[in-house]
């Protein structure tokens, strides 16, 4: 599995796209020299919750949607 990119479930919009722009997530992204892209699928986590998501441009940020939520 993929190392999850470690987010804030409550960092997000009203449909609950979950914001990738956070010190926190931009620091983990740039150790790992990992890149976003629009249709990039990504799993994030928070607390114990893992979820598979897709990656997208929205308002000049980048926010994860939730596709499903996986088992840890």
């Amino acid at each position: 599995m993929l190392e999850a990119i470690p987010v804030d479930f409550n960092n997000a919009d009203a449909d609950g796209a979950v914001r990738l722009e956070t010190k926190g997530v931009l620091n983990f992204l740039r150790l790992r020299s990992i890149e976003l892209a629009e249709g990039m699928i990504v799993i994030i986590a928070d607390d114990g919750l893992i979820a598979r998501a897709l990656v997208t441009m929205r308002d000049g940020i980048w926010v994860a949607r939730i596709e499903g939520w996986l088992d840890n």
